[in-house]
């Protein structure tokens, strides 16, 4: 075949675009394209198709003759491309036809080869298939097509549903790119994907992405619970020990009681069955602790852990009962701490409140009062926030605001003296021990309102776990440990094992093995936190959305240069807006405005606050 010359006018190819030859100078071409940009090339880079020359780049192939005459009259024979050419388009433009020529061996459906070895005919068997699979694709990009227009006008089939699983995949997180969206020349990030399925409808404000999307394991653990093994327990079912919680609550993990002047803590006794190093724990040290989502919760031990060892699910519960008592200034010590076989009552906080004037609760409190005041004198720092418990079961989001019941506090008091006496123990036995430790936090004074409470809390550093022991801040405890929620924080159970060892005169783990675990379950722990939070915000957007008229009273708590944040204390919920003037702790009546959920975000009108 001859070889097609790279003169000046001359036609090529440069990347699947005609280009006309410009000019050559020292091993560079110069190129013009149809758009009429230029472009310096190496012969390397283009393919020739005419010596030209080229008054005009082609801007569309010509119109083919009937091909099947074509390829019939080509039989077997090979015709260089400018025979071709000539035979297919004949007398027309020699530039014109040899880019549609070329155009038609790219193709390759009818005409095989290249412009090195010739063009043939295909046989009329793979000329018929070719045409099927251009047939096939031709459709499928034409419903592609169609596809995409009825995405854009919101008109979608319900066959469509299916062809938007890269969109919702990519929402979820489980894939970081749609050609759906591609094709829409939309931004391909999860928020975006979101909104689009909300506007068409393919989702609804009840699908969370947020779990899926943080990659968080949604199931409970499956493993092979071991039955308790039978050893001598104490037995304290004739003291009462309530197992206060918050309503609806399945996994009760401690209880409380009162004989002899001291204050019983009984805690579910987790490590009776989970051993260091076994499957159980080493799953529980992967999760680090349960993910409490407003409509589930996945737990980090398996479910039959909580139904053989929860406090108060069967007529009697094996625990980890601590022994406390407080001297003169309130400073709480261990004074035993033994497994033990006991009876405990459920009562929500609510019911809690009801029973303050009866025992056991009538002598635990005025220890837990003196307990209160001890730290205090140690600079607790006495936070009071609005919190909200939210759930979301038959078609509803239900928030509850939860009042600061004495019960409440009772409970918390009760675990906080446990912590540190416990603490205090292992610190002069020499136990390896995980404490929880906060440094001294960034604030002045004790704060009293809405937005000192909020200022001392964003000065509040995160509540580290370590072999070392050390003052936690917020408390005013030291040394200090959590201790009190084994079916609940792997940390916990951690201490739990632990002391067990301590206790049965077993070899302890060393603090390099406990730092390890430490390090895994929190954070693990810290990645499920971050999800309860963006999970319960999108939850109280939900109620927003579905609640349009809420108005509600709203605390300006915060400013920084032109923005202000504002807390709306029923939903425990916090946003900001741009204002140029507005006193800290105002107070104002919002009126819910718009409600996005992809991005998180509410925006509300305020109004003067209602006397």
């Amino acid at each position: 075949m001859s070889e097609i010359q790279c003169v000046a006018g001359a036609l090529a190819v440069y990347r699947q675009k005609p280009a006309k030859i410009i000019s050559i100078s020292d091993g560079k071409i110069e190129i013009g394209l149809p758009d009429g940009e230029r472009k310096s090339v190496r012969l390397k880079d283009i393919t020739m198709l005419h010596e030209g020359p080229v008054s005009q780049l082609p801007s569309a192939p010509l119109p083919p003759p009937d091909l099947m005459e074509i390829v019939v009259m080509l039989e077997d024979e090979t015709v260089d491309l400018a025979d071709f050419a000539a035979l297919v388009y004949g007398k027309s433009d020699p530039v014109a036809r040899a880019w549609s020529a070329w155009l038609l061996l790219e193709e390759g459906i009818y005409f095989t080869g290249s412009i090195a070895d010739g063009v043939n005919a295909r046989p009329v068997g793979e000329i018929t298939a070719a045409l099927e699979v251009a047939a096939a694709k031709d459709n499928s990009r034409r419903e592609r097509e169609d596809l995409i227009e009825r995405i854009r006008t919101g008109k979608l089939l319900p066959e469509d549903r299916h062809h938007l699983r890269d969109v919702e995949n990519l929402a979820l997180g489980k894939t970081a790119a749609s050609g759906i969206m591609r094709q829409l020349n939309m931004e391909q990030i999860p928020e975006k994907a979101h909104r689009l399925l909300l506007n068409l409808g393919v989702w609804d404000c009840w699908k969370n992405p947020f779990p899926a999307r943080a990659g968080i394991e949604l199931a409970d653990p499956e493993l092979p619970v071991p039955e308790m093994l039978g050893e001598e327990r104490q037995d304290l079912t004739g003291m009462v020990a309530l197992a206060i919680d918050d309503e609806g609550n399945q996994d009760p993990d401690d209880a409380i009681g009162y004989a002899d002047g001291l204050l019983w803590v009984h805690v579910a006794d987790v490590a009776a069955i989970v051993a260091p190093g076994d499957d159980i724990d080493l799953e529980a040290e992967t999760r680090g602790t349960n993910l409490y989502l407003p409509e589930h919760t996945v737990h980090m031990l398996p479910p039959p852990v909580t139904h053989q060892l929860g406090l108060g699910l069967r007529e009697t519960s094996p625990a980890l009962s601590f022994a406390i008592r407080f001297d003169d200034s309130g400073a709480p010590a261990l004074e035993k701490v033994v497994p033990s076989t006991i009876r405990a009552t459920r009562w929500s906080y609510e019911e809690a409140e009801t029973h303050l004037d009866e025992e056991p609760l009538k002598s635990i409190q005025p220890l837990l009062e003196q307990f209160r005041q001890f730290r205090e004198a140690g600079g607790a720092l006495r936070i009071e926030l609005p919190e909200v418990k939210i759930k979301v079961a038959h078609g509803k989001v239900l928030i509850k605001p939860l009042p600061p019941l004495q019960s409440r506090e009772i409970v918390a008091e009760a675990m906080m003296a446990t912590g540190t006496a416990v603490g205090k123990f292992a610190v002069e036995k020499d136990i390896p021990f995980p404490f929880a430790v906060q440094p001294e936090p960034d604030i002045s004074g004790k704060p009293s309102t809405l937005a000192g409470m909020f200022a001392a809390r964003r000065g509040c550093t995160v509540t580290s776990v370590q072999t070392v022991p050390g003052r936690h801040s917020g408390l005013g405890l030291e040394p200090y440990v959590r201790i009190t929620s084994p079916l609940r924080r792997y940390g916990d159970l951690l201490a739990h094992q632990q002391l067990r060892l301590y206790l049965a005169g077993k070899p302890l783990l060393p603090t390099v093995e406990i730092d390890g675990k430490i390090a895994k379950s929190e954070n693990a722990a810290a990645e499920l936190r971050r999800l309860e939070r963006i999970s319960n915000e999108f939850w109280k957007l939900v109620y927003l959305e579905l609640n349009p008229d809420w108005k509600g009273r709203a605390v300006a708590v915060e400013r920084m240069d032109n923005r202000v944040t504002m807390l709306l204390p029923d939903l425990a919920y916090e946003y900001k807006l741009r204002t140029a003037n507005m006193e800290l702790n105002s107070e104002w009546l919002a009126a819910v405005n718009a409600i996005d959920l992809p991005g998180l975000m509410a925006r509300f009108t305020l109004l003067p606050a209602m006397e």
